[in-house]
């Protein structure tokens, strides 16, 4: 995360034991125009258990990136054409 400003806080808004499912998140934030940052990607994860892959926000942006993320994961979970096992 290169970040130039100390004061800046962040929030996380997911987190998930998989990775890609983080990248997946932050890539769809990011088609908002929400910059999100994905952190302990190499976090060992015991599926079940334990949820260490975080996607981050500025904290000013964090109440509109779930809102955002709760609009858009759901419809692309609630389309007929999404894969879901």
């Amino acid at each position: 995360m290169n970040v130039n400003n100390d004061n800046l806080k962040f929030e996380t808004v997911a987190t998930t034991n998989f990775p890609a499912e983080a990248e997946l998140i932050r890539t769809v934030l990011e088609s908002g125009g929400i910059e999100a940052y994905v952190i302990n990607t190499n976090a060992p994860t015991y599926v079940g258990l334990v949820e260490s892959v975080r996607v981050l926000v500025e904290s000013s942006q964090a109440e509109a990136a779930r809102k955002f993320l709760e609009e858009n994961l759901k419809s692309q979970v609630d389309d007929p054409e999404y894969p879901v096992n």
